[in-house]
Parts: structure tokens; C-alpha cells; sequence
């Protein structure tokens, strides 16, 4: 984002200034007397990126700062981006501050760290003992869906912008019924296939085509235990079985689950029927080069 630079927006200024700069307000002029000082009231718009996408996104870096027992190294880059944002007001957050933000095409790229501001906001909790300190819920447990809507819409993304040459989308999977069944009137009490991500190679022949259908996973536990005996999550496991054995795409059809690693690390494949069904995590706890190297090694099963 900062590479890119800062998203502005006009912003109209109301100043007390020596130079003339827009339209004159010769009301507030007079009231104010500033003409003593050399000074007069000006009303101008000025392209500014003190608008409050990037205020958020400050008051959310200073209340992360502000976190009791943060690691040091991490506080200091945070203090370090803090120099970013001198032209930048700070707010108080409030579920009311997100609700007033309004997405346009120029802005759209802010919407996954604005989602990442809001969640850590939903998260925190202040500290009545220590005056100022910040800590966190316990997050994975309490706030486990919205977590787990936020990793699928950080991988679904990724793909979206590195992968242009892959069709990258969502769709329904309709229920491949018999023929004879095809107008049952039950058939709207059959639950909806909602995917995650769907990748597909559009661009080879189709008699190379691949897709693969991504259920993706954020769970405190990705294993399940019975009798002292792990397993993988058998509901998640029929989950993708049923995406790929019903997909209607005309080439071969791959599934996966993917996991975020939060401690499990796990690496497998399956031939189930027709079709191959991986289980990997996605180690979120290391350098953007370890998470790009494996969603690109993902994107890479079906795209040779």
C-alpha cells in the first residue's frame, strides 16, 4: 500500500492563511480579525491522504503499539510506519468509523487491511489496571468465523491479483442429479455448494484442462481425536469429496483443503474415486516469501 501510495481524496480546508489560496471568506475574515495578523480566511479543497481510510489504518498501527507484551521486533516496525502516516489525523475507532467508509474503483485495494483493521479492533480489549495498554480476546476461539472468512478472502485474493492468467472466482455447484430427478420439487431442500476459490488453467487446451476447488480451513485444531486416535475432520473431508464429485467442468477436477497452520503441519494427497484431494496448511507464522512460495506451489498443481 505504501509502495503504491496513499489513497486521497479533496478534502475542504477552512485556514487562516497569508497567501491567498481559493476563495476568500470575507465574513469569517472580518469576524476573526485576522487582517492584524497579514492573514486571511481562505476555503479551499486540497487532494489530500488525510481522509479516513488511512486514519483507521494509523489508529489501528498506534493501538497495536500500545498492546502489553507485543513483540519488540514487531512494535518496532510498527513505529517505523508510523512515520508514513505524519500527514494523517488520528481517530478513535468505533464500529460507527467503519460503517462510514464508502469503496469506490479507486479504493478497492484498502478493503483487506481495512478488513484487518475492523477485525483487530472487534478484538480488542482495554486493560482497566494499566493505563493506556491494550490487549487481546481470546480471538481464535471467540471469533472464529470471521477469522476463517478473512483467510479465505486473503487467499482468494492473492490468487485474484498474481495469478491473471488462472480463472479465479466462486461459484454454486449445482447437484449433478439423475436426469429422472432433475424437477423433483424437493430439490430446493438439497443444501447450496457454496465454494471458496476456484482455480481453473483457462488458457490450456481443453483436453489438459484442470480445476481445482479450494475449501479453505481456519480452526484451533485441524486434527479430530477419538479414542487417542487423530484423524482428519471427516465433515470437511465430504465437504470437497462432494464439490468435485458434482462440479460440472468438462476436465479434471481436483479438491483441497486448505489449513491455516496454527501448529499442525500437514502435506497430503488422496486419490478418492476420480479424483485427487489434497489436505495442506498454510503456515501463516513465517516471511510473505514462505507464504507466497507455497500459495504459488498450490497454483502450480494445476496450472502445467
Amino acid at each position: 500500500m505504501i509502495k503504491r501510495g496513499f489513497y486521497k481524496e479533496y478534502i475542504t480546508r477552512d485556514e487562516d492563511i497569508k497567501n491567498i489560496r481559493g476563495k476568500i471568506n470575507i465574513n469569517e475574515t472580518i469576524k476573526r480579525q485576522t487582517q492584524i495578523y497579514k492573514k486571511l480566511n481562505c476555503i479551499y479543497d486540497e487532494f489530500s491522504e488525510d481522509v479516513l481510510f488511512n486514519s483507521i489504518i494509523k489508529s489501528t498501527i498506534n493501538n497495536l503499539i500500545r498492546i502489553k507484551d507485543l513483540n519488540k521486533k514487531l512494535k518496532g516496525e510498527l513505529n517505523k510506519l508510523t512515520l508514513f502516516f505524519d500527514f494523517v489525523a488520528s481517530i478513535d475507532l468505533s464500529q460507527r468509523v467503519f460503517s462510514l467508509i464508502l469503496w469506490n474503483r479507486n479504493n478497492q485495494h484498502y478493503k483487506l487491511i481495512i478488513n484487518i483493521c475492523e477485525l483487530i479492533f472487534n478484538l480488542e480489549l482495554p486493560d482497566e489496571s494499566k493505563d493506556g495498554e491494550i490487549n487481546f480476546k481470546d480471538f481464535i476461539k471467540r471469533h472464529e468465523k470471521e477469522i476463517a472468512t478473512l483467510f479465505e478472502n486473503f487467499v482468494f485474493n492473492y490468487y485474484k491479483k498474481e495469478f491473471k492468467y488462472l480463472k479465479v472466482y466462486k461459484p454454486h455447484i449445482e447437484w449433478n442429479l439423475d436426469w429422472k430427478y432433475e424437477n423433483n420439487s424437493d430439490n430446493n431442500l438439497l443444501p447450496t455448494m457454496r465454494t471458496d476459490i476456484v482455480l481453473e488453467n483457462k488458457d490450456l487446451e481443453s483436453t489438459n484442462a484442470k480445476q481445482l476447488v479450494i475449501d479453505t480451513k481456519f480452526y484451533s485444531s485441524i486434527l479430530s481425536t477419538y479414542y487417542e486416535k487423530s484423524s482428519l475432520n471427516s465433515g470437511n473431508l465430504y465437504q470437497i469429496y462432494s464439490y468435485v464429485n458434482n462440479s460440472s467442468f468438462s476436465g479434471e477436477v481436483r479438491g483441497m483443503l486448505l489449513y491455516a497452520a496454527l501448529g499442525e503441519e500437514i502435506d497430503l494427497d488422496y486419490k478418492l474415486g476420480e479424483h485427487i484431494i489434497y489436505i495442506k496448511t498454510l503456515n501463516l507464522n513465517q516471511d510473505w516469501v514462505g507464504i507466497d512460495k507455497r500459495l504459488k506451489e498450490i497454483a502450480n498443481l494445476i496450472s502445467f
